[in-house]
C-alpha cells in the first residue's frame, strides 16, 4: 500500500505479487495520486515550484510519478496476467489542527516532500516555509484545516 509508485519498474513489483500469491488469490495495491487527489500537499509543490527551478523539478517529480495516472494501475495489473481487475479510488480527509501540524513532519524531513525540503539551504527552508504558510493560511488566520485526499486503489485475482 502506498508504495507502488515509488518502485522503479512497477510492471516487475506487479509480476512477483502474482508470482508469489496463490491460484485466486487477491492481489492489490493503492497509491496516492499526487497529480489532483491531494490538494494539501500539491499546495506545498505548487508553493515551491512558484519559488524556484528546484522546486518546478520537484514537482515534476512528485506529480508523474509511475502508476498515478488513472487506469494506469489496472492495465498494469492486466498486463501481468491477473483476472478480474478492479480500479477504484479511495478518499480520506486529512485534517491539521494548524500550520505546525501540516509542517512538522515535511521539516523533519519526510516522504518526497520533506526530502525535497532537506535539500534546501537555510534561507531556501525559511522562504518555502514562509510562502507555504501563506498558502495554508489564504489569507485567514492559522488553526485547523481539512483536506481531502484521494488514492487510486487496484486488485486483481491471479489465476
Amino acid at each position: 500500500m502506498l508504495v507502488l509508485h515509488f518502485v522503479p519498474e512497477a510492471g516487475k513489483a506487479v509480476a512477483e505479487m502474482r508470482r508469489v500469491v496463490r491460484k485466486g488469490g487477491v492481489v492489490a495495491a493503492a497509491v496516492w495520486d499526487h497529480l489532483g487527489g491531494m490538494p494539501g500537499m500539491r499546495m506545498m509543490v505548487d508553493t515551491v515550484a512558484a519559488l524556484s527551478a528546484g522546486g518546478r523539478q520537484m514537482r515534476g517529480r512528485y506529480c508523474f510519478q509511475p502508476m498515478m495516472q488513472p487506469g494506469e494501475m489496472k492495465r498494469t495489473f492486466m498486463e501481468q496476467g491477473l483476472l478480474e481487475v478492479a480500479e477504484t479510488e479511495l478518499m480520506i480527509r486529512m485534517d491539521y489542527q494548524s500550520f505546525d501540524d501540516y509542517w512538522a513532519p515535511i521539516a523533519a524531513g519526510e516522504g518526497p516532500l520533506g526530502k525535497y525540503v532537506a535539500t534546501l539551504d537555510a534561507a531556501q527552508r525559511a522562504g518555502a516555509e514562509t510562502a507555504v504558510r501563506d498558502a495554508y493560511e489564504a489569507g485567514r488566520p492559522d488553526g485547523p484545516r481539512s483536506f481531502a485526499n484521494v488514492a487510486w486503489a487496484c486488485r486483481g485475482v491471479a489465476p
